[in-house]
C-alpha cells in the first residue's frame, strides 16, 4: 500500500516544475535517491485563465525524515502582481521515512498590471513569477542550506475573444479607451445636505399630520362629556320626587315603589320634625304597601314631599 501511494505521489510530481539547487549529499544515501534530503515541486492550475479568474499555486516538498526535520521547513515567494485571497494553507502527510508538506495559495489579479492590452498580443498577458525560496534551518534555528523551485509560467487571457475584438474593432462598435487618470469626484444633482433636511422636514410634516388625523379620529369616537351644567339639576329630593312622576306616568309599579322609598331617604332629617316624618313613614308605607297606590294619594305626596323639601317648607306643609 505505501508503495503504491508513493508511486501515484511520484507521477502527479513528474508533471510539476522540480526545484534546483545544490543540496547537502548524505554519504548513507536516502529515501528519495541521490542521497539528497529533499526535492520541491511547483504546481500552477490553470496556467492559462481569464481575466479575474482565480488560480492555485502549490508547493510540495518531499523529505526524508531520517535527514529532514519537516517542521524547520520555511517558504518565502511572491507572486506580484496576483494578490493571495486567504494565508497559505499547510497539510503535512507522513508514511514511513518519507514526508511531504504541501503549501497551497490561491490567487487572483483585478488590478491594470493583469490586463491583457500590452505587447505582444492585445489578448494575453504571460507572467513568471520569481522562484519560491525554500530555507531549512538547523537545530540553533539558523539557515542550515535552501534550495529554490521554478514557478511554471502564467498565461491571462482576455475575456473578451479574438474574434470578437476583431469584429469590434473592424465595425467600431465600441470606442476602447483606457485611462490611468483618477476617477473624478461624484457629482450630485441636488445636495446631499439638501436633501438631508428636506428628507427631515418631510418627516416631521408628516408627523404632524398624522398627529392632527388621530386626534379627529379621536374626538369623533370617544366617548362624549356630560358637562355639569346639562346634567339632571335640582335637589335629590326634586330629582327623586320627578322620577316618581315619570315612573307613575308610566305606570311602572316597581319603579314607583323605588321612587317612592328614595323619596323617603331624600326627605330632610337635620331637624326632626313630626310633618317629615310622618311624611316619611307615608312613603315607606305606599313603597311597601301590597296594593298599588291611587293616582290621587301620589299625587298628594308628590306635593306634600316638595313643599316640605323647600326651605322653610315643613311649616307650610299642606295638612
Amino acid at each position: 500500500m505505501t508503495r503504491t501511494l508513493l508511486a501515484a505521489f511520484a507521477a502527479a510530481l513528474a508533471l510539476a516544475a522540480p526545484a534546483a539547487a545544490t543540496l547537502p549529499i548524505s554519504p548513507n544515501g536516502s529515501s528519495l535517491g541521490e542521497g539528497i534530503p529533499l526535492k520541491a515541486y511547483t504546481t500552477i492550475t490553470p496556467t492559462v485563465h481569464l481575466f479575474g479568474d482565480v488560480v492555485t499555486a502549490r508547493l510540495a516538498i518531499v523529505a526524508d525524515t531520517k535527514l529532514v526535520d519537516p517542521t524547520r521547513l520555511r517558504v518565502a515567494t511572491d507572486f506580484a502582481p496576483y494578490k493571495q485571497l486567504r494565508r497559505p494553507t499547510v497539510v503535512t502527510i507522513q508514511i514511513g521515512r518519507f514526508a511531504q508538506v504541501t503549501w497551497t495559495w490561491l490567487l487572483r489579479c483585478l488590478t491594470t498590471p493583469c490586463v491583457p492590452i500590452v505587447p505582444p498580443s492585445d489578448h494575453f498577458h504571460v507572467f513568471r513569477f520569481p522562484p519560491a525560496h525554500i530555507t531549512y534551518l538547523s537545530a540553533a534555528g539558523r539557515t542550515a542550506y535552501g534550495i529554490d523551485a521554478t514557478w511554471p509560467r502564467v498565461e491571462a487571457m482576455s475575456q473578451v475573444s479574438p474574434g470578437v475584438a476583431a469584429f469590434l474593432e473592424q465595425t467600431h462598435h465600441l470606442n476602447w479607451r483606457f485611462q490611468l487618470a483618477p476617477v473624478a469626484a461624484p457629482t450630485y444633482r441636488l445636495s446631499p445636505t439638501l436633501l438631508y433636511r428636506l428628507a427631515l422636514g418631510g418627516a416631521a410634516l408628516l408627523l404632524l399630520l398624522a398627529t392632527a388625523l388621530g386626534w379627529r379620529w379621536y374626538r369623533v369616537l370617544r366617548p362624549a362629556r356630560v358637562s355639569a351644567d346639562g346634567g339632571p339639576t335640582g335637589t335629590p329630593l326634586e330629582r327623586a320626587l320627578a322620577l316618581l312622576a315619570w315612573a307613575h306616568a308610566r305606570g311602572d309599579e316597581t319603579l314607583q315603589r323605588k321612587a317612592l322609598e328614595r323619596v323617603a331617604g331624600e326627605l330632610p332629617v337635620e331637624t326632626p320634625l313630626p310633618e317629615v316624618d310622618e311624611l316619611s313613614r307615608t312613603a315607606r308605607e305606599l313603597a311597601w304597601s301590597s296594593r298599588t297606590p291611587e293616582d290621587d294619594e301620589v299625587e298628594t305626596f308628590s306635593e306634600r314631599a316638595r313643599v316640605t323639601g323647600r326651605p322653610g317648607g315643613a311649616e307650610d306643609a299642606p295638612e
